[in-house]
């Protein structure tokens, strides 16, 4: 595996959040969108969040057309 640097533009106290969301997009057996919802401060800081929310995109048999319209 190649690990490549931190985005610069990224800031440490949203690794948390990131980190959340991507352990359930591996779940996905498919085209899904993945949602959370993010209580920040009046510094734009991460507080608390809800957990992320996976909804399979369908018809599942086709998804080149959803790839073609989003590329």
């Amino acid at each position: 595996m190649v690990t490549e640097p931190l985005p610069l533009d990224v800031k440490p106290s949203w690794y948390n959040v990131v980190r959340r969301m991507q352990s359930v997009a591996h779940q996905n057996h498919g085209l899904a969108v993945v949602e959370m919802k993010v209580l920040i401060n009046k510094h734009g800081e991460p507080i608390q969040w809800t957990e992320p929310k996976i909804t399979l995109l369908e018809p599942k048999r086709d998804p080149s057309s959803i790839i073609d319209l989003l590329s």
